[in-house]
């Protein structure tokens, strides 16, 4: 990966934890593990974390990101001892929009177990 590229990620991710906070959201950057990432940012609502897995690039690799942001969720609930992973998205950066205009990607299992109870 290019510095260029590693340097867009960066501030989108910046620019979506500002974003998160300037809406009266918790959520802080995990820092980098490797193998045993967590996901790029947690935000926390309603005392529920949320693992965001952020992507600023030309190309969609929907599965590949998902399986990034599935595993780096696992990775996030094991360091922490939880039972279950948390509910995880990826959101993908929409050329020349704002943060508001970012796609939010989750699976239909997961957002039926969200949504419907």
């Amino acid at each position: 990966m290019s510095v260029y590229n590693k340097r867009k990620g960066a501030t989108f991710e910046t620019s979506v934890l500002k974003w998160l906070r300037s809406i009266g959201l918790t959520a802080e950057r995990l820092s980098r593990a490797g193998s045993k990432d967590e996901g790029d940012i947690v935000v926390i609502v309603s005392g529920k974390n949320y693992i965001l897995e952020l992507k600023a690039t030309k190309k969609l690799d929907l599965p590949g990101f998902w399986q990034e942001a599935t595993v780096e969720a696992e990775n996030y609930a094991k360091a922490r001892n939880m039972e279950a992973s948390p509910p995880r998205f990826v959101i993908v950066k929409r050329r020349k929009a704002g943060i508001d205009k970012a796609w939010v990607i989750e699976d239909f299992k997961q957002w039926s177990e969200r949504t419907i109870q």
